[in-house]
Order: structure tokens, then C-alpha cells, then sequence
């Protein structure tokens, strides 16, 4: 959320003392558990890429299910990497996109893109 606050001589929010701005009271429990959240993204998106540095046969086999736009195998092959939380992964010719998200309740409070080239 943002706030933009304007008087008769403009734009005054940046002049305004630190105590007098309009910002609520630091509350940093959404904060912690959205770091704590995206540690374990991070941690998916590692185990793919260790996958794909780690394989010939799969690094192979993801680009060819990639390039014949074969998603349901892309997200086998994705998912056969022991990851926790499935992401959107899209592609084109010039690589993959996957973009690990996470959610407290129904709001989403981090995400990781992991974006892969391969032309």
C-alpha cells in the first residue's frame, strides 16, 4: 500500500518527521514468516538447479519437453527433483521461467523466479 499525501505547496509526505508519518506500526510477524517462506523456495528452486547441473539425461530430457511444449512433462521432470511447493513454469525458445510462490492464508507473501537460458 502506498500513500501520497499532498497539501496546497505540493508533495509534503517526505517532509514530514519520521514519528508524523502515516505508516503503520511496525508489526513484523508477516515479515518473518514470509522470509522464513521464501528460504524454502529458494531451497526448491537449488534442488532444481543442482538437478540440472548435476544430469545430462535430464537436463536433456527438460529442454526436449520443454521445446516440444509438452507441460505435463516439464512439470514431472520439475517435480521429480524433490521439490516442495510446484511453481508456474513457463518457456520459450530461449529458456525456462519458474516462479516458486508462497502464501500466508490466501495472500501471497513471497516468491522466487528462477530464470534458465539456454540459446
Amino acid at each position: 500500500m502506498h500513500y501520497l499525501f499532498y497539501c496546497r505547496n505540493g508533495l509534503v509526505a517526505s517532509s514530514l518527521p519520521a514519528a508524523s508519518r502515516p505508516y503503520p506500526e511496525v508489526n513484523t510477524t508477516l515479515f518473518k514468516t514470509s522470509a522464513a517462506k521464501a528460504i524454502t523456495l529458494m531451497d526448491d528452486a537449488n534442488l532444481v538447479m543442482k538437478k540440472i547441473t548435476a544430469s545430462n539425461s535430464f537436463s536433456n530430457e527438460l529442454m526436449t519437453a520443454a521445446q516440444q511444449s509438452n507441460q505435463a512433462e516439464v512439470e514431472k521432470l520439475i517435480q521429480s527433483a524433490g521439490i516442495k511447493k510446484k511453481p508456474k513454469i513457463t518457456y520459450n525458445p530461449d529458456g525456462i521461467t519458474m516462479n516458486f510462490q508462497d502464501y500466508v492464508g490466501d495472500r501471497e507473501c513471497c516468491h522466487i523466479i528462477l530464470q534458465l537460458r539456454w540459446v
